[in-house]
């Protein structure tokens, strides 16, 4: 377990700031109003999600607007914004969008939404959570408020391509056979930004989950439900370390509100998917949730570089995109 190369002064600086209090929430459950604009034609264009125009639409209309994706290097301009979606209705002719939660920063800037994305690919039914942070349009730039002009999305890939797999070399769920284990009263170990970035890099489980309170829960890819117990939530994310090396994560935006907080992380790695190791763009989003029996803790990111080869990946792309 990669929790075993902890450095000393790591554990000791997570213990420093055992005193601190947890970081004080912001906002309230009144969205801001260009934010409730914005999710209005969202959810619009989610019932209906063959309306490519509606979606160009979400957008900034003057052509800056930029997409990042899980997988992508560099993000989607424009065009490749538009090239993008009507790939997805070619593949997925009755794709729905519905967004499920949506948390905003108090001046609607930044706003994390997760949402639920069903359809038909290739005679199979998929059903899989994405989550996007946006960055709508800055009026003192003379950009429109309740339109994106910065999106990333965060997904597990796995979950499209699984009904083009190899029957005879099927992809495999990273994290098989992980149950939950048994919780305990012990509260969290507040983590500041700077040692909680150190712990992702160090690929410290333990650490990690000492940041949340042992009657947490833990939900992400390859868990039909959230885990709970901080053996159980330690093997997920040594499981993960185990599939990469050298992580290098940023954080970038932050929003708190209501009990709930978003963390973004950016960056690269060296997945190992297939015993073909290659650097990687790599990102993922935590979201916690302070609920009355403990922390609700989920993660968002991508497997599929980390479970199969640069050729099954390329394959699995022409089976699906042709």
């Amino acid at each position: 377990m990669k929790v075993s190369r902890l450095l000393p002064a790591l554990a000791a600086a997570v213990l420093s700031f055992v005193v601190l209090a947890a970081p004080a929430t912001a906002g309230s459950l009144d969205r801001p109003a260009n934010v409730e604009r914005f999710m209005d034609a969202y959810r619009a264009w989610g019932r209906n999600a063959q309306n490519v125009d509606a979606y160009m639409n979400l957008f900034v209309q003057d052509g800056t607007a930029r997409l990042w994706d899980s997988g992508l290097e560099t993000p989607r301009d424009w065009a490749g914004i538009r090239s993008q979606i009507e790939g997805v209705l070619r593949l997925v002719p009755d794709y729905v969008f519905v967004p499920e939660t949506v948390t905003s920063d108090p001046d609607g800037r930044v706003v994390f939404i997760e949402a639920l994305n069903t359809g038909t690919v290739k005679g199979k039914p998929v059903s899989f959570k994405t989550m996007h942070r946006l960055v709508l349009g800055d009026p003192a730039a003379g950009k429109d408020p309740s339109r994106v002009q910065d999106g990333r999305r965060f997904w597990d890939q796995v979950d499209m391509f699984r009904p083009v797999e190899d029957p005879a070399n099927p992809l495999r769920n990273l994290f098989e056979g992980i149950t939950a284990s048994a919780t305990d009263p012990a509260p969290a170990v507040p983590l500041p930004p700077r040692i909680r970035q150190l712990a992702w890099n160090r690929e410290a489980a333990g650490i990690l989950v000492a940041g949340v309170d042992g009657t947490a829960t833990l939900l992400g890819p390859g868990l039909a439900e959230p885990i709970s117990g901080r053996r159980a939530m330690t093997e997920y994310l040594d499981r993960l370390f185990g599939a990469v090396r050298d992580l290098a994560l940023e954080q970038r935006a932050t929003v708190s509100a209501d009990g709930t907080e978003y963390r973004e992380w950016i960056g690269t790695a060296v997945a190992l998917g297939g015993a073909d190791p290659r650097t990687i763009s790599f990102s993922l989003v935590e979201r916690m949730v302070q609920t009355p029996t403990g922390t609700a803790w989920s993660l968002h990111f991508d497997t599929l570089d980390l479970i199969a080869s640069v050729h099954t990946v390329k394959e699995l792309r022409v089976r699906i995109f042709g």
